[in-house]
């Protein structure tokens, strides 16, 4: 940081850093302009009526069950991913068991109560809303990865900024929406969960401050200011609020909130995977990588194989399975998978592969301008 910060003084480099992912064009619309997905399923629901199971059928086949076939798409269809971590894919697996474990265990308790079941259920919620955070946290380090915004003091700020304020309006929600309240094992009313909302509410207000005057500070110092990263903040976090408090008081809107939520998240899943997916596998050089290689042959493959899986993966899921049913738990193992192996496979700060697959060493200059070493596709 200390050489860019040299740079900029001696005017090689521009106070407002934009390195793009892929490019501007591309970044704009689909990393951080498709939060508009997300307004258009609160809006159609709230405004327009249409009820929460046609929104839910329209997510989960054109866009959730599809997003978890990304993952697959660049893992268990990967013949080189196989081999090099046989152990990862194979043994993540097990995940399909966990569900099951614990229904059975409740009811086969001594006591006469199924206290273990409703415990795995909302785990289950709670770890699918941990990934969104995750996935928008993820995005936030490659823009920070390719803007070189790495010092120590922003990464704090930037980190507390947004795991707090995605975290605030989920506790707020757990505490207040009739439904979600009863999903908990625990009263959510509670004078320690009370606390809990308080203090993280305080905290992200004192994170925000934080990083206004930071960025304030570092156009003081004529440093950098990471205009890509402010805008995935910009897009993610206010988000996440309005959802998530103008569903508060709806009966259905913790069932709507899935759906609203997580369909930013799978427009952004699709586009990396689609970017990492024609850098490694679409290549006239590349290597035959088995299936991966046929997946990723044309965009068309891609979504035909995609929406297959989906509809694979989804109508049983909604439609011929009880809720908390020991079915239902098996099949939350699906997700389980796909949220334990994406919190490995992206790490760019240890994979250099991957680093090359997504291009994270393309200029700045290149980056900003979406020039074809930077765009990929």
């Amino acid at each position: 940081m200390a050489s860019a910060t040299a740079a900029v003084r001696d005017g090689k480099l521009p106070l407002i850093a934009r390195g793009w992912i892929i490019n501007k064009r591309d970044d704009l619309i689909w990393f951080i302009g498709s939060v508009v997905a997300s307004y258009a399923l609160l809006f159609a629901n709230l405004k327009l009526g249409v009820s929460v199971a046609i929104l839910t059928w329209i997510w989960a086949l054109g866009f959730d069950g599809p997003h978890v076939f990304g993952t697959v798409s660049r893992t268990y269809a990967d013949r080189e991913e196989r081999r090099k971590r046989a152990k990862l894919y194979y043994g993540s697996l097990s995940l399909f068991l966990l569900g099951p474990a614990m229904v059975l265990a409740g009811r086969a308790s001594l006591l006469g109560t199924d206290a273990w079941g409703p415990v795995f259920f909302a785990f289950a919620s709670v770890w699918a809303y941990y990934h969104l955070v995750k996935q928008h946290y993820g995005f936030m380090v490659l823009y920070k990865k390719k803007n070189d915004d790495l010092a120590e003091l922003d990464n704090l700020i930037d980190r507390a900024f947004i795991l707090l304020g995605l975290a605030y309006p989920f506790l707020h929600f757990l505490m207040n929406n009739p439904t979600a309240a009863t999903r908990m094992p625990f009263p959510t009313q509670a004078v320690p969960f009370w606390w809990l909302e308080k203090l993280t509410l305080f905290a992200f207000v004192v994170s925000l401050v934080l990083l206004i005057a930071r960025q304030a500070q570092r156009l003081y110092l004529r440093q950098p200011v990471n205009v890509p990263k402010l805008l995935l903040l910009a897009a993610a976090v206010p988000m996440h609020w309005i959802v998530l408090f103008m569903l508060e008081p709806v009966a259905g809107g913790a069932f709507a909130a899935v759906a609203t939520l997580t369909i930013y998240h799978n427009i952004q899943y699709h586009r990396i995977v689609w970017f990492h997916n024609r850098n490694k596998y679409g290549r006239a050089s590349a290597t035959d990588y088995g299936a991966a290689s046929n997946i990723s042959k044309t965009f068309w493959h891609y979504i035909g194989f995609a929406l297959l899986f989906g509809a694979a993966y989804h109508i049983p899921h909604y439609t011929i399975i009880a809720p908390d049913g020991l079915a239902m738990a098996f099949f939350w193992g699906g997700a389980f998978v796909h949220y334990y192996l994406d919190s490995k496979i992206w790490r760019v700060r240890r994979d250099e592969q991957l680093n090359r697959n997504l291009r994270m060493a393309d200029s700045k200059t290149a980056g900003a301008q979406g020039s074809p070493a930077s765009s990929g596709v």
